[in-house]
Protein backbone atom coordinates (compact mmCIF):
# COMPACT_ATOMS: atom_id res chain seq x y z
CA UNK A 1 0.00 0.00 0.00
CA UNK A 2 1.13 3.60 -1.21
CA UNK A 3 1.80 6.20 1.38
CA UNK A 4 1.07 9.67 0.97
CA UNK A 5 4.09 11.45 1.75
CA UNK A 6 3.40 14.99 3.16
CA UNK A 7 5.83 17.90 1.48
CA UNK A 8 6.88 21.40 2.52
CA UNK A 9 4.70 23.85 0.48
CA UNK A 10 6.90 26.46 -1.22
CA UNK A 11 6.89 29.89 0.19
CA UNK A 12 5.35 32.47 -2.49
CA UNK A 13 5.34 35.44 -0.02
CA UNK A 14 7.03 37.56 2.48
CA UNK A 15 5.99 35.45 5.99
CA UNK A 16 5.29 37.79 8.92
CA UNK A 17 8.23 38.06 11.54
CA UNK A 18 10.20 36.28 8.76
CA UNK A 19 12.91 37.09 6.10
CA UNK A 20 16.32 35.58 4.88
CA UNK A 21 20.09 37.42 5.19
CA UNK A 22 23.27 36.65 3.41
CA UNK A 23 26.47 38.10 3.99
CA UNK A 24 28.00 39.80 0.54
CA UNK A 25 31.46 38.87 2.06
CA UNK A 26 32.69 39.72 -1.60
CA UNK A 27 30.69 42.88 -1.68
CA UNK A 28 32.76 43.76 2.01
CA UNK A 29 36.44 42.63 0.69
CA UNK A 30 35.76 44.64 -2.07
CA UNK A 31 35.18 47.52 0.07
CA UNK A 32 37.41 46.93 2.81
CA UNK A 33 40.33 45.13 1.54
CA UNK A 34 42.27 47.65 -0.73
CA UNK A 35 41.57 50.34 2.25
CA UNK A 36 43.02 47.60 4.55
CA UNK A 37 46.05 47.10 2.62
CA UNK A 38 46.61 51.05 2.52
CA UNK A 39 46.63 51.04 6.01
CA UNK A 40 49.26 48.27 6.68
CA UNK A 41 53.07 49.55 6.97
CA UNK A 42 54.79 48.32 3.99
CA UNK A 43 58.53 46.14 4.87
CA UNK A 44 61.46 46.49 2.70
CA UNK A 45 62.09 43.28 0.58
CA UNK A 46 64.69 41.44 2.76
CA UNK A 47 65.19 38.03 3.74
CA UNK A 48 65.32 38.45 7.35
CA UNK A 49 62.04 40.68 7.05
CA UNK A 50 60.43 38.00 5.34
CA UNK A 51 61.39 35.40 7.59
CA UNK A 52 59.37 37.36 10.01
CA UNK A 53 56.20 36.32 8.73
CA UNK A 54 54.33 33.22 10.17
CA UNK A 55 54.47 30.17 9.20
CA UNK A 56 52.00 28.38 6.22
CA UNK A 57 49.96 32.34 6.61
CA UNK A 58 48.06 32.55 3.28
CA UNK A 59 46.36 35.51 2.05
CA UNK A 60 46.91 38.41 -0.76
CA UNK A 61 50.03 40.08 -0.53
CA UNK A 62 51.25 43.31 -2.66
CA UNK A 63 54.74 44.15 -3.95
CA UNK A 64 55.46 48.08 -3.95
CA UNK A 65 58.57 49.94 -5.91
CA UNK A 66 59.82 53.15 -4.79
CA UNK A 67 56.96 52.69 -2.90
CA UNK A 68 54.43 52.39 -4.98
CA UNK A 69 52.47 49.00 -5.80
CA UNK A 70 53.02 47.29 -8.40
CA UNK A 71 52.03 43.60 -8.22
CA UNK A 72 48.85 41.86 -5.87
CA UNK A 73 49.59 38.24 -5.72
CA UNK A 74 48.14 35.29 -3.76
CA UNK A 75 49.42 32.40 -1.59
CA UNK A 76 47.84 29.03 -1.40
CA UNK A 77 48.43 26.27 0.80
CA UNK A 78 51.34 24.93 -0.10
CA UNK A 79 53.19 28.14 -1.00
CA UNK A 80 52.45 30.96 2.24
CA UNK A 81 53.37 33.95 2.23
CA UNK A 82 57.27 33.22 3.29
CA UNK A 83 57.37 30.45 0.18
CA UNK A 84 56.22 33.50 -2.53
CA UNK A 85 58.13 36.46 -1.16
CA UNK A 86 61.44 35.05 -0.55
CA UNK A 87 60.91 33.20 -4.20
CA UNK A 88 60.64 37.27 -5.33
CA UNK A 89 63.19 38.65 -3.08
CA UNK A 90 65.74 35.97 -4.99
CA UNK A 91 64.74 37.03 -8.58
CA UNK A 92 64.43 40.37 -8.63
CA UNK A 93 68.01 40.43 -7.29
CA UNK A 94 69.01 39.41 -11.11
CA UNK A 95 67.34 41.71 -13.18
CA UNK A 96 68.81 45.29 -14.76
CA UNK A 97 67.89 48.41 -13.96
CA UNK A 98 65.62 46.87 -10.91
CA UNK A 99 67.69 47.46 -7.64
CA UNK A 100 66.52 45.40 -4.51
CA UNK A 101 66.51 48.23 -2.09
CA UNK A 102 63.51 49.89 -3.74
CA UNK A 103 61.07 47.04 -3.70
CA UNK A 104 58.78 46.80 -0.30
CA UNK A 105 55.95 44.39 0.76
CA UNK A 106 52.68 44.31 2.46
CA UNK A 107 51.12 40.94 2.98
CA UNK A 108 47.75 40.47 4.49
CA UNK A 109 46.21 37.25 5.88
CA UNK A 110 42.51 36.76 4.92
CA UNK A 111 40.60 34.16 6.62
CA UNK A 112 38.11 33.64 4.35
CA UNK A 113 40.78 33.34 2.01
CA UNK A 114 39.84 29.65 0.19
CA UNK A 115 36.43 30.90 -1.13
CA UNK A 116 37.63 34.08 -2.65
CA UNK A 117 39.49 34.91 -5.33
CA UNK A 118 41.43 37.89 -3.07
CA UNK A 119 43.79 38.35 -5.80
CA UNK A 120 41.38 39.40 -8.69
CA UNK A 121 39.23 41.52 -6.00
CA UNK A 122 42.19 43.08 -4.74
CA UNK A 123 43.40 44.08 -8.46
CA UNK A 124 40.05 45.35 -9.80
CA UNK A 125 39.30 47.65 -7.17
CA UNK A 126 43.41 49.02 -6.22
CA UNK A 127 42.90 49.83 -10.36
CA UNK A 128 39.42 51.51 -9.93
CA UNK A 129 40.84 54.04 -7.26
CA UNK A 130 44.35 54.57 -9.31
CA UNK A 131 45.20 53.08 -13.06
CA UNK A 132 48.80 53.75 -12.36
CA UNK A 133 49.02 50.93 -9.93
CA UNK A 134 49.56 47.22 -10.40
CA UNK A 135 51.54 47.31 -13.56
CA UNK A 136 53.28 44.31 -13.06
CA UNK A 137 50.09 42.23 -12.78
CA UNK A 138 49.52 41.16 -16.78
CA UNK A 139 53.23 42.38 -17.68
CA UNK A 140 54.24 38.71 -17.57
CA UNK A 141 55.91 39.47 -14.49
CA UNK A 142 56.56 35.79 -12.86
CA UNK A 143 55.26 34.00 -16.15
CA UNK A 144 56.44 30.42 -16.70
CA UNK A 145 58.62 28.88 -19.59
CA UNK A 146 56.83 29.50 -23.20
CA UNK A 147 58.52 26.26 -24.57
CA UNK A 148 60.83 25.22 -27.55
CA UNK A 149 59.71 26.60 -30.73
CA UNK A 150 58.39 29.66 -28.94
CA UNK A 151 62.06 31.76 -29.17
CA UNK A 152 60.33 33.98 -31.57
CA UNK A 153 58.08 35.57 -29.50
CA UNK A 154 58.09 38.79 -28.54
CA UNK A 155 59.26 39.04 -24.87
CA UNK A 156 56.83 39.93 -22.10
CA UNK A 157 56.48 43.22 -20.99
CA UNK A 158 58.68 43.00 -17.50
CA UNK A 159 61.53 40.90 -19.50
CA UNK A 160 62.12 43.95 -21.68
CA UNK A 161 61.88 46.69 -18.79
CA UNK A 162 63.81 44.46 -16.74
CA UNK A 163 65.94 42.00 -18.60
CA UNK A 164 67.85 39.32 -16.33
CA UNK A 165 71.32 40.60 -15.46
CA UNK A 166 74.03 37.73 -16.61
CA UNK A 167 77.03 39.46 -15.23
CA UNK A 168 75.42 39.02 -11.40
CA UNK A 169 77.93 36.82 -9.62
CA UNK A 170 75.38 33.82 -9.10
CA UNK A 171 75.78 32.53 -5.29
CA UNK A 172 74.27 28.61 -7.09
CA UNK A 173 77.41 28.04 -8.77
CA UNK A 174 80.90 27.06 -6.77
CA UNK A 175 84.08 26.11 -7.33
CA UNK A 176 85.24 22.77 -8.36
CA UNK A 177 85.15 19.75 -11.25
CA UNK A 178 82.09 18.45 -12.42
CA UNK A 179 79.94 16.79 -14.81
CA UNK A 180 78.26 19.25 -17.10
CA UNK A 181 75.05 17.40 -16.95
CA UNK A 182 74.80 17.37 -13.33
CA UNK A 183 76.21 21.26 -12.63
CA UNK A 184 73.38 22.34 -15.47
CA UNK A 185 70.53 20.38 -13.41
CA UNK A 186 71.49 21.68 -10.19
CA UNK A 187 72.38 25.41 -11.66
CA UNK A 188 68.61 24.81 -13.63
CA UNK A 189 66.58 24.34 -10.31
CA UNK A 190 68.38 26.91 -8.45
CA UNK A 191 68.86 30.07 -11.22
CA UNK A 192 66.30 32.88 -10.12
CA UNK A 193 65.71 32.91 -13.85
CA UNK A 194 64.68 29.95 -16.22
CA UNK A 195 67.59 28.05 -17.77
CA UNK A 196 66.32 26.07 -20.46
CA UNK A 197 69.18 23.33 -22.54
CA UNK A 198 68.67 20.41 -25.12
CA UNK A 199 67.99 17.02 -24.07
CA UNK A 200 68.51 13.70 -25.64
CA UNK A 201 65.35 12.67 -28.10
CA UNK A 202 63.27 9.80 -26.69
CA UNK A 203 60.88 9.17 -29.67
CA UNK A 204 58.38 10.73 -31.94
CA UNK A 205 54.43 11.24 -31.57
CA UNK A 206 53.47 11.63 -34.67
CA UNK A 207 55.27 14.00 -36.41
CA UNK A 208 56.12 15.75 -33.57
CA UNK A 209 59.51 14.73 -31.83
CA UNK A 210 60.08 13.85 -27.51
CA UNK A 211 62.78 14.94 -25.34
CA UNK A 212 63.87 13.44 -22.22
CA UNK A 213 63.54 15.35 -19.10
CA UNK A 214 65.82 18.16 -18.30
CA UNK A 215 67.60 15.87 -15.65
CA UNK A 216 68.58 13.01 -18.35
CA UNK A 217 70.17 16.02 -20.19
CA UNK A 218 72.22 15.51 -23.44
CA UNK A 219 74.50 12.90 -24.29
CA UNK A 220 77.49 15.61 -25.34
CA UNK A 221 76.64 17.29 -21.41
CA UNK A 222 76.89 13.81 -19.67
CA UNK A 223 79.92 13.00 -21.57
CA UNK A 224 81.93 16.70 -20.98
CA UNK A 225 83.49 17.27 -17.42
CA UNK A 226 84.42 21.40 -16.46
CA UNK A 227 86.29 23.05 -14.03
CA UNK A 228 84.39 25.61 -12.08
CA UNK A 229 87.59 28.23 -11.09
CA UNK A 230 86.01 29.94 -8.43
CA UNK A 231 82.88 30.71 -6.34
CA UNK A 232 79.59 33.22 -7.42
CA UNK A 233 80.45 32.84 -11.15
CA UNK A 234 78.05 35.49 -13.45
CA UNK A 235 76.24 33.83 -15.68
CA UNK A 236 78.42 35.25 -18.94
CA UNK A 237 81.81 33.31 -17.21
CA UNK A 238 79.41 30.22 -16.76
CA UNK A 239 77.81 30.03 -20.15
CA UNK A 240 81.44 31.18 -21.70
CA UNK A 241 82.91 27.66 -19.51
CA UNK A 242 79.98 25.75 -21.18
CA UNK A 243 80.50 26.51 -24.87
CA UNK A 244 84.13 25.65 -24.66
CA UNK A 245 83.36 21.92 -23.09
CA UNK A 246 80.20 21.46 -26.06
CA UNK A 247 81.78 22.78 -29.69
CA UNK A 248 78.80 22.94 -31.63
CA UNK A 249 76.66 24.60 -28.98
CA UNK A 250 75.64 27.75 -28.51
CA UNK A 251 73.80 29.39 -25.59
CA UNK A 252 71.49 32.10 -25.85
CA UNK A 253 70.67 34.99 -23.78
CA UNK A 254 66.84 36.90 -23.81
CA UNK A 255 65.37 39.25 -21.68
CA UNK A 256 63.78 36.85 -19.12
CA UNK A 257 65.81 33.56 -20.07
CA UNK A 258 68.97 31.36 -21.16
CA UNK A 259 68.86 28.22 -23.52
CA UNK A 260 71.13 26.02 -24.55
CA UNK A 261 71.16 24.08 -27.75
CA UNK A 262 73.07 22.50 -30.30
CA UNK A 263 72.85 24.93 -32.63
CA UNK A 264 74.09 27.97 -34.58
CA UNK A 265 70.95 30.28 -35.00
CA UNK A 266 70.18 33.97 -34.92
CA UNK A 267 66.68 35.10 -32.75
CA UNK A 268 65.31 37.84 -33.60
CA UNK A 269 64.59 38.92 -29.31
CA UNK A 270 68.71 38.19 -28.09
CA UNK A 271 70.35 39.76 -25.99
CA UNK A 272 73.65 37.91 -26.56
CA UNK A 273 75.13 34.73 -27.94
CA UNK A 274 77.73 32.49 -26.77
CA UNK A 275 79.20 30.14 -29.38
Amino acid sequence: MARSIKRTPPVVGPILGYDEFELNIESVLRDQLPNFFHSVDEAPLTYSNVQTLPVGAKGAYMLLHGGVPVYAGKTDSRHGFRDRLKRHWYTLQHRQRLRIEDMSFKAVRVMVFSNFDVETILIEEMRLRDSAHLTWNDSGFGSNDPGRNREGQEPAEFDELYPIDIDKPLDVIRAGKYNLRDLLVDVKEKLPYLLRYETDETGRRGNKVTYARHTVGHADQRAAEVDIPHDALTMREFLTIVIRALPGWQGTVFPGRVILYRENQDYQFAMEYFR
